[in-house]
């Protein structure tokens, strides 16, 4: 087992920042992945999918940048309509909201209600559009446990996506009157840990996604764990924090 170089017990941060997918879900359906086809092929003229391109990990603009370059299409013809693009796969995933087929991973509600109970700040630091992240999540009754969104809307790299969603959880936390705040990133890729490593923060890795057990040890997370479940056991116990009130309300 890799060593915990965490620096405190797992529930004792003041804030997390949870990837969505592969790490809270796996999502069933291909919703997503038509979107982004729907969208690709509007701005293309001619039928243009992501297949081939590295998803997961990834972020939304990122997998749209990487599908035209895949395709050979100058950044030129689709970069000026990034916007439409977008708004194009948020409106395709929330006209089909019904269609989304989503398994909620193992301890997840459990793990997320215990940090709610001790007072930590939860956010989302995701690949996903705003929309589409939210509807995911709200889909299967997770959305309401987190306090703020890290989306992808404005961001390239998932480096870029953790710095916002950390500057807004220790806006938070400062709130809380926790100073410094202790952060804590959960994921399930390798671009999860490196990003994490980018911004300057602790990070938990879980094997959940599609990225194995040793693929994940080899870019040294502070925990590496199998699933969510290996956490509760290991629970800290101390006397619960009042639970704080989402400000947002992952918005």
């Amino acid at each position: 087992m890799p060593a915990d170089t965490l620096g405190r017990a797992w529930d004792a941060f003041d804030a997390y920042l949870f990837d969505i997918d592969g790490t809270l879900m796996h999502c069933t359906d291909a919703v997503h992945y038509f979107a982004f086809n729907d969208a690709l092929t509007a701005i293309a003229g001619h039928p243009l999918t992501i297949d081939g391109v590295v998803a997961h990990g990834n972020v939304d603009i990122g997998i749209i940048r990487d599908a035209f370059a895949r395709a050979g299409i100058p950044e030129s013809t689709w970069r000026p309509r990034l916007g439409e693009m977008l708004r194009r796969m948020g409106t395709f995933v929330s006209e089909r909201r019904g269609d989304l087929c989503i398994d909620v991973l193992p301890q997840v509600r459990e793990v997320l209600g215990h940090l709610r109970t001790r007072g930590a700040i939860l956010g989302t630091a995701t690949g996903n559009l705003e929309v589409i992240g939210r509807a995911k999540l709200d889909r299967v009754g997770l959305l309401d446990l987190f306090h703020f969104g890290g989306w992808s809307d404005a961001s390239e790299t998932r480096g870029d996506v953790f710095r916002h969603a950390a500057a807004k959880a220790r806006e938070l936390t400062a709130r809380n009157g926790a100073e410094p705040p202790a952060l804590c990133v959960v994921g399930d890729t390798p671009a999860d840990v490196r990003a994490a490593r980018e911004n300057g923060l602790k990070v938990i890795a879980v094997a959940t996604g599609i990225y194995t057990f040793e693929t994940l040890a080899a870019e040294h997370p502070d925990l590496l764990i199998r699933s969510l479940e290996d956490l509760l056991p290991a629970a800290s116990v101390l006397i619960a924090q009042p639970e704080a009130e989402p400000e947002e309300a992952a918005r």
